[in-house]
């Protein structure tokens, strides 16, 4: 499976949940864009991509295998990485 054919969600504006927006300023998530983990640790893969469109910029955060990625290394983007994408997973309903 390719991350292209993945579900995806879009919210835009009024419509982020406010924990979520919360979440994104708390963890300083804006500066944390780039590539994380390695997609050779995990079978399957896990995948996690945010992507943060703002009004003169574009933050992209990709994770391969987060959960390995926590219990492996004592990174703290990571874990605010994951703090994030846990509030944004919750507000999903997930």
């Amino acid at each position: 499976m390719k991350p292209e054919s993945l579900p995806m969600t879009v919210r835009r504006g009024a419509r982020i949940p406010a924990e979520v927006r919360k979440a994104i300023n708390e963890e300083n998530v804006l500066n944390l864009g780039g590539v994380y983990g390695d997609k050779r640790l995990g079978a399957p893969v896990q995948y996690d991509q945010l992507r943060l469109i703002l009004t003169d910029d574009t933050v992209e955060i990709t994770v391969f295998n987060r959960g390995i990625m926590l219990l492996m290394s004592d990174d703290e983007r990571m874990r605010r990485i994951h703090r994030a994408l846990g509030r944004l997973e919750k507000a999903r309903g997930g």
